[in-house]
């Protein structure tokens, strides 16, 4: 090697210089530079979702815990006169009520699916109360539902 090098002219051993010296260049930034640069900005975008995640969890668990804490019915309020003024509010015409213990069970004869499930969500976040159980049969009309026992509950 040591010959060779000698044998070559003083242009062609700074042209060989130069060649090594951009290929090791290449060398490093292909194989060390580049792979570390993507690894750091692939990292960099998982800890962003990864935080993103964290405060949406946080105010999730914050807004739980404030529903659960306004919405645990603390006015005192019964069930059936809850779901009276929650029926009423959202043009809900309720059949028959009835106490069972601690729940109501409520049976209404037509009712959109998705107005029944919108109510239900309400009485649920803002009022405390749980479906403990729901027996649905399916009306004449689309989208329509008769609720043969809907069973509330307090959490």
């Amino acid at each position: 090697m040591k010959t060779w090098w000698q044998q070559l002219n003083i242009r062609e051993q700074r042209l060989v210089v130069v060649m090594s010296a951009l290929i090791s260049i290449f060398i490093l930034y292909s194989l060390i530079w580049q792979p570390m640069n993507e690894s750091i900005a692939t990292s960099k975008l998982k800890i962003e979702r990864q935080q993103k995640l964290l405060t949406w969890v946080q105010e999730s668990a914050q807004r739980y815990q404030q529903a659960k804490r306004n919405g645990g019915n603390s006015s005192g309020e019964s069930l059936s006169s809850i779901v009276n003024r929650t029926s009423r509010i959202e043009q809900i015409s309720i059949t028959r009520m009835q106490p069972q213990g601690d729940d109501l069970q409520v049976w209404i004869d037509e009712i959109s699916f998705n107005q029944l499930l919108l109510w239900l969500g309400k009485l649920a976040s803002r009022d405390g109360l749980q479906v403990k159980n729901i027996d649905l049969s399916k009306a004449d009309q689309q989208g329509v539902v008769r609720v043969r026992r809907l069973q509330l509950g307090k959490n």
